[in-house]
């Protein structure tokens, strides 16, 4: 018989503009981008090549999380929606909004992932849903600035935002916020510990403050302002 050859080109496609977030998988073999495109493209850390992308957001993405099962991705965006990702049939099988337009800056879910919260950059809001049906839960109202990051801890919600404070919430049982974290600057992350018990909180000024959730007090903090390049001025 005849052999035919045939040549296979192989064309790996990254984010169109810039690439805005990005996440590993709870067992660290994905990460999840999100890009100025719309798109949430995800990655074998294994091969580095990304083998599915999804094309549903019409605007930039925001901040991606991965579900603590690994199976489902969250994406927020400034199209006003936030969207779960099935990782088994690669679809988009959940999109929750708010009552009216915003543009959403970060997405997180809790330990259960039942419920996802996002912040938003325009109505200084924090929004959370009910996973498997969509439901809107609650419109949490406080921060006076563009949420930045959130994070849930045991029972609680935090939130950190641009108007230099953590908010932490009781999601569970609706009270609203039960305290606020007062910082030095903008902040622009915050993290839990992986005990629950602490959250700690990075700002602007290059600094990261840890805080005792059950007792409510600051344990401490590090100033890395001296660790920067040089070159930096304080005011920058």
């Amino acid at each position: 018989g005849e052999w035919k050859s045939e040549t296979y080109v192989l064309k790996q496609q990254g984010h169109s503009y810039n690439m805005n977030c990005a996440s590993y998988s709870p067992d660290s073999l994905s990460i999840a981008t999100g890009g100025d495109d719309g798109k949430v493209k995800v990655w074998s850390t294994d091969t580095s090549f990304c083998y599915v992308t999804f094309n549903e957001h019409t605007a930039g993405v925001s901040d991606v999380h991965f579900r603590k099962s690994g199976n489902v991705v969250l994406s927020a965006s400034l199209d006003g929606t936030v969207r779960a990702f099935d990782l088994y049939r690669y679809r988009n099988f959940r999109t929750m909004t708010c009552p009216t337009p915003v543009q959403f800056s970060c997405v997180s879910c809790d330990a259960s992932g039942e419920i996802v919260a996002a912040g938003t950059t325009d109505t200084f809001q924090v929004c959370t849903w009910n996973m498997q049906t969509g439901r809107l839960l609650e419109l949490l109202s406080g921060h006076e600035g563009p949420i930045s990051s959130l994070v849930f801890t045991e029972g609680m919600l935090v939130s950190c935002s641009w108007d230099k404070t953590a908010r932490v919430w009781d999601t569970f049982e609706r009270k609203g916020t039960t305290d606020t974290l007062a910082l030095s600057s903008d902040c622009t992350a915050v993290v839990s510990s992986p005990d629950n018990t602490q959250i700690a909180v990075a700002t602007l000024n290059s600094e990261i403050t840890f805080y005792d959730l059950k007792l409510g007090v600051t344990v401490g903090s590090i100033e890395g302002r001296s660790d920067l390049w040089a070159g930096r001025s304080r005011e920058d």
